[in-house]
């Protein structure tokens, strides 16, 4: 095992939670690395300093036979002789096996694959960090279960000049109120109160951050508030929302790819769970993290997309968010 491709999960938060497999893979003396990714986390990993070739596809047109091919070819030039699967696929394990690779290692499932060296899947709800990770540890390989995301000089530059309408004598603190499924979301009015207050009560400048698509979502809660927040949704690539990240003093969300990227980052994070729970997709860092969860009826994990109550995220008020935020403070 000398040459090594990675296939990635497909999503922010969860490549952020694989992303130490690359330092893992290198510094277990590999000599070279790849990964599989899909287009939309490309940017988790840019700048990483132990990858050697990044091969990226777009998740819709995945299965067209010309992208199939295209990316055949591109993995067989690379001579790789061991890919990893952190989750099963039969498509990208057939292509893994038409590419050449040799051996192609990841856990043992119902489903059809073409891996070969099969690894025992984890019983019960384990974190998704143990879950991409132990794979690795199962075949020799230690890793260290914190995310890595490495900030490129210009984002960090890009950062500072968005700062600069920002003043750098009060605290500066974002709220990212997107999650990928609805469910995860606070309620816009709670994020407006609460953003009132963090102004009001604490002297704080309040930014709030999103992907252009997120822009909406920000007005809209700019729009039920009394002061006059930053909407920065739109303005920043991931790298560049890093970079910002990195000259805050603290970030406010629910369950999203976001919330693991500023674990990594050791940005003092408040996370809001609802739906997810914690034990599985809880922020994992080094730096201060607070994890808010009301336990209800429901069982936990839920995923009943038909949901009409939400009480889950209802039932963490604002109040109690800026309780955290000033004993934070009060502590720092």
């Amino acid at each position: 095992m000398k040459r090594v491709l990675l296939i990635m999960p497909n999503w922010i938060g969860d490549s952020l939670l694989a992303s130490p497999s690359l330092r893992a893979v290198k510094e277990s003396g590999k000599e070279f690395l790849a990964i599989l990714a899909e287009e939309r986390v490309k940017e988790v990993f840019h700048n990483n300093p132990f990858l050697d070739e990044l091969i990226t596809f777009k998740d819709r047109r995945f299965f067209r036979p010309k992208v199939l091919k295209t990316l055949i070819l591109r993995i067989s030039l690379l001579k790789i002789d061991t890919a990893i699967l952190f989750k099963p696929s039969f498509t990208k394990s057939l292509i893994c096996k038409l590419s050449g690779i040799k051996e192609i290692i990841g856990y043992k499932s119902k489903k059809v694959s073409f891996i070969n060296r099969k690894v025992p899947s984890p019983s019960g709800n384990i974190h998704k960090m143990d879950y991409y990770l132990n794979i690795l540890e199962a075949i020799g390989i230690k890793t260290k279960k914190t995310p890595e995301f490495f900030i490129k000089e210009e984002y960090l530059q890009k950062a500072k000049k968005i700062l600069e309408g920002v003043s750098p004598e009060r605290k500066k603190i974002v709220i990212h109120p997107k999650a990928n499924w609805s469910l995860k979301m606070w309620p816009k009015k709670y994020f407006a109160e609460l953003a009132d207050r963090l102004i009001e009560e604490l002297n704080s400048e309040v930014l709030i951050t999103g992907s252009a698509e997120d822009e909406d979502l920000a007005l809209s809660i700019y729009r039920l508030m009394r002061n006059t927040p930053h909407i920065l949704a739109g303005k920043t690539s991931l790298g560049e929302l890093a970079g910002l990240l990195k000259l805050v003093d603290l970030f406010i969300s629910a369950d999203t790819g976001i919330m693991h990227l500023a674990a990594g980052l050791k940005v003092p994070l408040i996370a809001l769970f609802g739906p997810t729970h914690p034990s599985i997709s809880g922020p994992r860092g080094e730096g201060f993290i607070e994890v808010i969860h009301k336990e209800k009826e429901c069982s936990l994990p839920c995923y009943n997309l038909k949901c009409k109550d939400n009480l889950c995220m209802k039932k963490i008020t604002p109040q109690e968010v800026l309780e955290k935020v000033k004993n934070f403070f009060t502590t720092k």
